[in-house]
């Protein structure tokens, strides 16, 4: 096929919107397998994709952390990726099409006006938990293939497409294991670009990420009757006293991640109202827009002048249950051009580069390939606020717009 990429990429957007149908069934298909994680029941949702992906012609592989890794972690064992590899030509960049098979749980069901895992089409619509986060992505990774292997395209650079678990609670089993050893012993090529399906809206992409440090203290105190708190050590007190500490951290603000955030998740301790507690939980979800090893500094220094101040202050236990480095490849890097390029031409949109999609502290999957130096970015269709909220839809327009861009992103990266 000799044709220039702009004229295909017009040519491949016409063929996607004719599977405009099949875009809602499959997306409606795999809304109606539940893969709430935690705790991560991933069975019957990689079994789909597996099919799925086997249906186009492809030849699917399950991999994924062995029981050892994956329990040493604290999470249950299996946790199953699916990948499925296009050889191309050579002679051009590897690229990862990547969506994640895990979602959030639903919350009060009642307050859904249609089944969480019904996958009903109403108005235009996809309704369900996961219909754009990123069940519509993994859909249009169907079509791409399939429309890219109906017209004949030849790509010279390989196509992966994966299929991974966890990116809902940020653990490393998905694209994380993947990276650092999945890919390599399935005899897959290692990316050079990598597209995480994510509701970004299209107009947007991430491309920085403020870091992530999740922290767990379990304070100690000495219980005593509560009508006499002085013979006692209370632990909530305690744990108050850290809080406020904590929230004296000195804001860091960035023009493109915005500022650091701190929130207390969880204050849970005592026993009885009438008894001084003798042991309480508290925990520190942190996203710096600095370098996350200043934080680190800043709660050792925290805790060392508690010491003193609080005394006693003793602590039990801390735990730090997440750190993710602040970072990615930033707005100027030359994959973030490509995409940009593409979007205005098949669309008309003006994408802008951004930190922080809408407020939140993400790149998803896209964090584990720019910190292993591949060129990854978060970039999809769909509202990211509807994402993990009640009535949950990806619109069928933003089901073929995603398909059609993903698709000629492929050929401006592997043709």
């Amino acid at each position: 096929m000799n044709t220039d990429k702009k004229t295909l990429r017009k040519e491949i957007a016409n063929r996607v919107a004719k599977y405009r149908d099949d875009l809602a069934v499959i997306t409606q298909s795999l809304v109606r397998l539940p893969s709430v994680n935690p705790p991560g029941d991933y069975e019957a949702m990689a079994k789909k994709m597996f099919d799925l992906y086997k249906a186009e012609g492809l030849t699917p592989v399950v991999t994924g952390a062995s029981r050892e890794e994956i329990e040493g972690l604290g999470l249950t064992y299996p946790r199953p990726d699916i990948l499925a590899l296009h050889k191309g030509k050579g002679g051009a960049p590897v690229f990862c099409l990547d969506a994640h098979m895990d979602v959030v749980g639903v919350g009060d069901e009642s307050r859904w006006t249609y089944p969480p895992f019904g996958g009903e089409i109403h108005d235009g619509r996809v309704y369900g938990r996961g219909a754009e986060d990123t069940k519509g992505h993994l859909a249009a990774q169907i079509i791409v293939y399939r429309v890219l292997k109906e017209m004949g395209v030849e790509l010279k650079g390989d196509l992966i497409l994966s299929s991974t678990v966890d990116d809902e609670i940020g653990a490393w089993p998905g694209m994380g294991y993947l990276l650092e050893k999945g890919f390599r012993d399935h005899g897959f090529p290692r990316p050079d670009y990598h597209i995480a399906g994510e509701p970004t809206g299209l107009e947007s992409l991430g491309c920085l990420a403020r870091g992530r440090l999740w922290y767990e203290f379990i304070l100690k105190g000495v219980s005593a009757h509560g009508g006499n708190p002085k013979e006692g050590v209370n632990a909530v007190e305690k744990a108050i006293a850290l809080a406020n500490a904590v929230r004296v951290y000195p804001i860091h603000t960035d023009p493109l991640m915005g500022s650091d955030t701190i929130n207390i998740g969880i204050l849970q301790g005592g026993e009885a109202i009438n008894v001084v507690p003798s042991r309480c939980r508290i925990t520190f979800d942190i996203r710096p827009a600095t370098k996350i090893e200043v934080v680190k500094a800043f709660m050792d220094r925290t805790v060392e002048e508690l010491k003193k101040t609080e005394a006693p202050f003793e602590i039990e236990s801390v735990k730090l249950l997440n750190d993710r480095q602040t970072g990615g490849i930033g707005p100027d890097h030359e994959f973030v051009h490509k995409v940009r390029h593409v979007v205005g031409e098949m669309t008309g949109k003006s994408v802008a580069a951004t930190g922080s999609m809408v407020g939140y502290s993400s790149l998803g999957n896209a964090y584990w390939s720019s910190r292993e130096g591949i060129a990854g970015i978060m970039y999809g269709g769909g509202d990211f606020l509807r994402a993990h909220s009640v009535n949950e839809y990806i619109t069928l327009d933003e089901l073929v717009e995603t398909t059609q861009v993903f698709a000629g992103i492929i050929i401006e990266v592997c043709l």
